[in-house]
C-alpha cells in the first residue's frame, strides 16, 4: 500500500523521513514539526526495498534520489524495538 511522507531536517541537522497514510496531507504533517522540509513524495515497496518518489504540491517540493536510502536505512537500523506478538 503506497503511503506519502516528509523528508524533515532538524536543527541538529539530521534527517527525519515521516511516512503517513495517503489521505492525509503533506503539508499538514510538515506543520506539525518544527524542522526544515528538505523533500516529500510516495513511498511504495518495490522488490522488498523502499522507493521514494514524486512530490507534494502542497509544499512545492519534489523526492530526491537519496531519499529511497535514508528511509530504508531507518527501518533497518538494529537499535529499533521489535514487535511482539
Amino acid at each position: 500500500m503506497p503511503m506519502k511522507y516528509v523528508m524533515l531536517k532538524l536543527d541538529g541537522g539530521e534527517l527525519l523521513p515521516l511516512l503517513f497514510p495517503e489521505f492525509m496531507q503533506h503539508s499538514h504533517i510538515a506543520q506539525s514539526v518544527p524542522a526544515t522540509v528538505v523533500s516529500a513524495g510516495h513511498v511504495h515497496l518495490e522488490d522488498g526495498r523502499i522507493v521514494a518518489r514524486g512530490s507534494s504540491p502542497s509544499l512545492d517540493v519534489v523526492s530526491r534520489e537519496e531519499d529511497s536510502e535514508i528511509i530504508q536505512r531507518y527501518f533497518d537500523r538494529e537499535d529499533t524495538i521489535p514487535q511482539k506478538g
